[in-house]
């Protein structure tokens, strides 16, 4: 139960990461036409740890956790030192929160039980 709401909220985290893309690829033809793939690419990337997260994968929560240290934390204080709008700061901060909220529930909550398969005591074997 808790993958399928960490699966949700970091549906809502993709859809406000693509804000800002989807704000410049509509506003700038040039943006559009030569820095959309990377963005893209990202995001492409993104739901793809969200669908294996959602199924329980182990490695899923390994990937998250260096996509968000290695690719968007470094991004994210980059744009908090140079940004300039309000807004824009105050979007990357709830993502910044719904990474923190969603690495907590991944890795320090019961859920990682469910990453774990578990082992019947009981074998084939009878025990003496």
């Amino acid at each position: 139960m808790k993958l399928k709401l960490t699966s949700q909220l970091l549906l809502i985290d993709l859809a406000l990461q693509l804000l800002p893309v989807a704000y410049f690829a509509f506003s700038s033809p040039s943006f559009a036409e030569n820095s959309l793939n990377g963005p893209l690419v990202q995001a492409a990337f993104y739901l793809f740890i969200i669908w294996k997260i959602s199924g329980g994968s182990n490695l899923a929560r390994y990937l998250f956790l260096a996509y968000a240290l290695v690719i968007f934390l470094p991004l994210s204080v980059l744009f908090l030192m140079h940004g300039s709008s309000l807004g824009m700061t105050l979007l990357v901060l709830i993502q910044l929160g719904i990474k923190a909220y969603c690495l907590y529930q991944l890795f320090f909550t019961p859920t990682k039980l469910a990453f774990i398969k578990v082992v019947d005591d009981e074998s084939e074997f009878p025990k003496f």
